[in-house]
């Protein structure tokens, strides 16, 4: 599914946990692992330029650490460094030399830059490691292949073209799936209300048949298990009550939604999600043309 994978590492502990963990990348069928880091990050930690060549050997030191730990997990493994923290170059990499996904690590409380960065401006599907409350990078042992990316994965969808494609690819996580998925809609409150609540009723019976299709679709095609959630009211503040209401282990999502426009100013759900989920995230980008 994902054969050449894109992570995106640097001396935090994230990093450190995603590195130690990337042997679940297998599970979604990837084998060669572009290792990056940023350099330029030092500048913007203020790292006096005498101080440099003596860090510099430590980055390297650690970059080879990590490509270690990589390939102890059985992957093909390139390191390269980058002058800047940039999300465009990273992208440049991914569609030039056709990387499928771009791995990043974070802490589900403070959001890394480089996360940031990569979600508002992710050409290829991206796939944010969250680390757990308390848990040390070195707490997280070297992951083998299993049966699965998860037990339980959460699919968001608001029935936009791009929610159609992050769907296409649900369809093809089936079998990495272990027990079950949810597909989660919430009606958008703020959209809805006060001018057209009159119409819920509507809504709901239109919006719960698109799920019961789409739970048809995961069934036909071998999902162990599917259930349909249709909740009113936020939607990031829903779906992220749906994670720990259902247990979900992975959130899945397109990355850009129906209102381009509410999205520009008040922040789109997708990136809500990935900062503020408790469990990793995989998100779909709208197709680039």
């Amino acid at each position: 599914m994902f054969r050449r994978a894109i992570v995106a590492s640097d001396f935090s502990k994230e990093s450190i946990a995603l590195v130690n963990t990337s042997g679940g990348l297998k599970e979604f069928g990837t084998a060669e692992i572009l290792l990056l880091q940023f350099w330029g990050s030092l500048d913007v930690l203020g790292v006096d330029s005498f101080y440099k060549p003596t860090v510099f050997e430590d980055f390297e030191k650690n970059l080879q650490k990590q490509k270690a730990a990589l390939e102890e997990q059985g992957f093909i493994v390139e390191t390269r460094v980058l002058e800047g923290l940039s999300a465009s170059q990273v992208n440049k990499i991914a569609i030039d030399e056709n990387y499928s996904l771009i791995s990043v690590g974070s802490d589900r409380h403070i959001f890394s830059s480089m996360a940031n960065e990569l979600i508002h401006n992710a050409e290829r599907p991206t796939y944010i490691f969250k680390t757990a409350n308390g848990k040390t990078a070195e707490g997280y042992g070297k992951r083998e292949v299993s049966d699965g990316v998860a037990d339980h994965v959460l699919f968001a969808t608001d029935f936009s073209k791009n929610s159609e494609v992050a769907f296409n690819y649900l369809v093809e996580m089936i079998p990495l799936v272990k027990k079950k998925i949810s597909l989660v809609h919430i009606q958008d409150e703020y959209r809805i209300s006060p001018y057209l609540d009159s119409k819920i009723e509507e809504f709901n019976r239109i919006d719960s048949g698109r799920l019961e299709a789409m739970k048809k679709v995961l069934m036909d095609n071998g999902c162990p298990d599917v259930e349909t959630v249709l909740k009113y009211g936020s939607p990031s503040s829903e779906i992220l009550k749906s994670v720990k209401e259902l247990s979900a282990q992975m959130v899945v999502m397109g990355s850009q939604g129906r209102g381009f426009v509410n999205e520009f100013f008040l922040g789109s759900v997708s990136h809500n999600i990935a900062r503020q989920s408790p469990v990793h995230v995989l998100l779909i980008p709208a197709k680039r043309q």
